[in-house]
């Protein structure tokens, strides 16, 4: 009778920690299977909100839920538990919030939820637009076309006064005459620019598209989780920031997330990736700040395009050489030409502007054949609704938000993008009280288990409180 006893004890406390190790598995997943479900429908992002729709921090309640789970698993009056086990306790040991390591798990989970076997294509279309930006030598277009408007000023006014010397000396050798009056032309080119540069300094998306149609949704900075205090898990986390994964996640912010003329109807703010890439705190901020950072690539694009043209150069040397040639100086000429080709260059990237948020696509780098503004009437591009020619290929609104998302780095488009979820779900009724900082997204589990003796207490088990019974734990790792 002792040795089948002794066999029999054996027998169950083996089936103990398989009956321990299963429930705990049951329950860990059981646990997992709660996750946020607005996250998931519109960022595809799998998070546990550890508030459960209240204020509670911390991942109390899921271990509640998790010793719950376990306990009716294991109920005896059920019929399920025939080792007769007994939970005692649940706890995270180690887990990870959203917002731990600047928001890295975002970036694993966003790589995740990117669509498999195009990373070779993302890394070279990313690439691709970032060199069509890049490879163009930066130009400072607009001070160019300032210093050209003040040396022709100058010149104006030292041959005024030049002139007004003549009439009031008796030098019989000076005449008023020796010193032409300017001429102009109909439609001066200089002016249009300051008329386009001023309008844009005032209402940088008022020159470009029609204004009412444009989000003016806002978000408070310093409620967001890139601005304040976070809590944070206590697992450690390695942040990843090899090409590929970039590339993917650049693809995933893409997809999931909306952006001027690509509505995802998410509540809260509209122009999420341009939230991204500024961090401004309107809709309509947002889309400036990203309209700029475009205009300034096409300024050097449109300016390069003229220089390579040989008869668009002349074009503005006739126009400067008509307004400044009565200055007969060379250097005043040479710079007013330089402020005519500037002007044109900005007067382009305007139409091109336009171009662009209307869905179209420009060359990286125009040819003739694909130009637009006539540099004698540049004051037709005030218009809103002239834009630039369809190129047909090249950059549309979308290649340049990618090479522009490619030259941010990971913590920050994390951080922010944390921000834009956060926003979007507390703009909702069911969700106001979520904050982004509190959503569990990986955890180790341990689960505690007490049993006793049913046949002999010959044989004790590792970390036994007392004779007759056992006491052991489970662990359960887990990560979305």
């Amino acid at each position: 009778m002792g040795l089948i006893f002794t066999m029999s004890g054996c027998i169950r406390y083996y089936e103990l920690h398989d009956f321990a190790a299963e429930y705990t598995d049951m329950a860990v997943e059981s646990v997992f299977s709660e996750y946020n479900p607005y996250l998931w429908t519109n960022y595809k992002i799998l998070a546990i909100d550890l508030g459960y729709g209240t204020e509670n921090q911390g991942p109390g309640i899921l271990e509640q839920k998790a010793l719950e789970y376990v306990k009716y698993n294991s109920d005896i009056e059920s019929g399920h538990n025939y080792a007769r086990l007994y939970p005692e306790t649940a706890y995270a040991k180690t887990y990870s919030l959203l917002t731990d390591n600047q928001g890295q798990p975002v970036v694993k989970l966003g790589v995740k939820a990117a669509k498999e076997g195009i990373a070779s294509q993302v890394i070279d279309g990313i690439q691709g637009h970032i060199d069509s930006i890049n490879n163009v030598e930066k130009v400072l277009v607009e001070e160019k076309a300032k210093a050209g408007k003040d040396s022709l000023k100058q010149a104006k006014e030292a041959n005024e006064n030049a002139k007004q010397a003549a009439r009031d000396d008796d030098d019989p050798n000076t005449n008023p005459e020796d010193y032409p009056e300017p001429e102009e032309v109909e439609d001066n080119p200089l002016d249009a620019f300051d008329e386009l540069s001023e309008s844009f300094s005032k209402g940088v998306l008022s020159t470009i598209t029609e204004v009412d149609k444009i989000s003016d949704t806002e978000i408070k900075l310093d409620e967001t989780p890139s601005h304040r205090t976070l809590q944070s898990g206590n697992m450690n986390l390695e942040a990843d920031g090899n090409l590929v994964d970039k590339a993917l996640f650049i693809d995933y912010l893409l997809t999931n997330y909306g952006y001027y003329g690509h509505d995802l109807k998410h509540d809260g703010i509209k122009y999420e990736v341009e939230y991204l890439l500024s961090g401004k705190s309107t809709d309509t901020q947002c889309l400036a700040s990203v309209v700029e950072q475009i205009m300034l690539a096409r300024e050097a694009a449109n300016f390069a395009t003229i220089m390579a043209n040989p008869s668009m150069v002349a074009e503005a040397e006739k126009i400067a050489a008509t307004i400044a040639g009565f200055s007969m100086n060379p250097v005043v000429v040479q710079l007013v030409t330089a402020a005519i080709i500037a002007a044109w260059a900005y007067a382009e990237s305007t139409l091109d502007l336009r171009l662009i948020l209307s869905g179209g696509k420009v060359a990286p780098v125009k040819t003739l054949d694909q130009w637009t503004s006539d540099v004698w009437h540049l004051s037709q591009v005030a218009n809103v609704k002239f834009k630039a020619k369809d190129c047909g290929a090249g950059l549309g609104y979308k290649e340049f938000l990618m090479a522009f998302l490619a030259l941010r780095s990971n913590s920050t488009l994390s951080m922010r993008s944390l921000d834009v979820m956060e926003n979007a779900l507390n703009s909702t009724e069911d969700y106001a009280k979520v904050k982004i900082d509190n959503m569990l997204w990986a955890a180790d589990i341990q689960m505690g288990y007490s049993a006793k003796e049913m046949f002999l207490s010959l044989f004790n088990g590792n970390g036994q409180e007392e004779s007759g019974e056992y006491y052991f734990e489970k662990n359960k790792f887990l990560e979305y």
